[in-house]
């Protein structure tokens, strides 16, 4: 959304775009851990009031992306084993539920064609080589299984949830991508062909596996 569109729509929607402008920044390192936000420079960048930057700041706090710190103000907040291990405790339960509703989509006819498509576009980025991308991609095969689940407490529930997924999906970029890309193909088959059980099984499998891998990567950053 343009600044212009920010400072000339709705008062929510502007706290929303700022909202979603920030995070984005927070998700792909532009703000690294330990940066302050300073509302009066997003302002300016935006060309908006610093209202809806401020309003904004609540939200992100809550989802665990910055903090308030005395004499600091919001400042972004560092990956923790603790918060990334909370993380995959939801995942593992979430994720597999939503693996499983997928398949039972799938199952009664729902339409995947969007999924394939994104399985497709990560097996192209992982040819190239490109991290980011492949990272970005990742996260949207997870976000577009949970839409295909159809359950809308589902995706309330996971919001939070993905945004911080994609986050640790760029400081871990370095991780075997080829395998993860194996690991998502074979749950997104086992998805198209309606096998609720055995995607839930191979959902379950990949959050573990992801888990192994991130956790001893989270642990050296903090050193």
């Amino acid at each position: 959304m343009s600044a212009e569109a920010m400072e000339t729509g709705p008062s929510a929607s502007r706290t929303g775009s700022v909202y979603e402008w920030i995070r984005e920044r927070i998700i792909d390192g532009t703000y690294p851990p330990g940066q302050r936000i300073r509302e009066r420079d997003v302002a300016l960048e935006l060309e908006v009031s610093r209202v809806p930057v401020r309003e904004a700041l609540p939200q992100l706090e809550s989802e665990g992306y910055i903090e308030t710190l005395p004499r600091r103000g919001a400042v972004v907040t560092h990956l923790t084993v603790q918060g990334v291990t909370e993380l995959f405790d939801v995942r593992a339960s979430l994720e597999v539920l939503a693996a499983r509703l997928a398949a039972e989509a799938c199952a009664a006819g729902a339409d995947a064609e969007r999924l394939t498509g994104l399985l497709a576009d990560a097996g192209k980025a992982l040819m190239k080589g490109d991290e980011g991308l492949i990272a970005d991609l990742n996260a949207q095969i997870h976000e577009d299984i949970l839409e295909l689940s159809g359950s809308r407490l589902l995706k309330r529930l996971m919001s939070p949830v993905n945004g911080q997924l994609r986050r640790l999906f760029h400081v871990a970029a370095d991780r075997d991508q080829a395998v993860q890309h194996d690991e998502h193909s074979t749950i997104v088959q086992a998805i198209l062909g309606g096998h609720a059980e055995l995607a839930a099984a191979l959902a379950f499998a990949h959050v573990e596996h992801s888990r192994n891998e991130c956790l001893p990567i989270v642990e050296k950053s903090l050193k």
